[in-house]
């Protein structure tokens, strides 16, 4: 049986050739992927979570039947939506709870595995939106925590403070430890002993540094797949491509680092029934 190779993050365009891109990390030796949502402020918002959620979830069922990769699905409101969503923040931040609200009731259904990427802006934003963005992520942990599914976050990067802060805020909802994963981590995350699962973007640098850590991580691309920025953040066939050398650079302690990353975080947080 092939060894499991798992993009945790990866963007795929609804309305673009998204089966080439997921072709690619599969020729490269991918066999599984976490693919979340890619907002789309085209879609009217009286229909958005319903069309973004939806769409995510057929370009899933097509991947796995066409392709025969493994694909499990992070929906959810995506941080800068309370801006983008209405002018009124009082409007916005009811259609983002209800946003949470729907995708947690498709997890509920088994359509989607994670509730995500939700969290707060990464850049420097009004104190009334950074208080909003983050009642919402406590209500999002809670739902979180009574569908019994992972939360995936975008959030600035992360400080001890900060850090120290989301941890709070997951006590306080009552989820399991590790059930909340830092997309986009930086390596140095990993010094500190931490509840909050950390994936690290799948270049040469921050993976020699995350593997010196001495803590496990997950791995991700946060590919875009968009047609007018190739390739960005990260080429689809990314995290293949790196597996090899991880393999060939570190011998059998690489080989236990990928099994963390590809295979014993993935089954605690997404559920082993999920992947061939």
């Amino acid at each position: 049986m092939m060894d499991r190779i798992f993009d945790n993050h990866f963007h795929l365009n609804y309305g673009g050739n998204f089966l080439e891109s997921a072709r690619r990390f599969k020729k490269a030796g991918g066999t599984a992927i976490n693919l979340t949502n890619l907002p789309d402020y085209s879609i009217p918002v009286s229909s958005y979570y319903e069309t973004l959620y939806q769409r995510t979830i057929s370009m899933a069922e097509k991947i796995r039947r066409d392709l025969d990769l493994d694909v499990v699905v992070t929906i959810g409101p995506y941080p800068l939506d309370i801006m983008n969503l209405s002018k009124d923040i009082t409007t916005s931040e009811k259609i983002v709870r209800e946003g949470m609200v729907r995708a947690a009731r498709l997890c509920d259904m088994g359509k989607a595995n994670a509730v995500g990427e939700i969290g707060r802006p990464h850049f420097t934003v009004k104190p009334e939106v950074l208080e909003k963005s983050n009642e919402i992520l406590d209500y999002a942990f809670s739902l979180c925590k009574d569908s019994g599914v992972p939360a995936i976050l975008h959030t600035e990067d992360l400080d001890d403070s900060a850090l120290r802060d989301l941890e709070k805020r997951i006590r306080d909802s009552g989820m399991k430890d590790g059930m909340v994963v830092k997309h986009h981590a930086r390596p140095e995350n990993l010094l500190r002993e931490s509840s909050v699962r950390m994936s690290i973007p799948a270049t040469r640098t921050d993976l020699r540094s995350a593997i010196g850590s001495g803590n496990y991580f997950l791995m991700e691309t946060d590919f875009i797949d968009n047609p007018e920025k190739p390739d960005m953040f990260l080429p689809p066939d990314s995290v293949p491509k790196r597996a090899i050398w991880i393999k060939q650079e570190f011998g059998e302690k690489g080989q236990d680092i990928l099994d963390w990353a590809f295979t014993k975080i993935p089954d605690l947080l997404f559920g082993e029934e999920n992947f061939s």
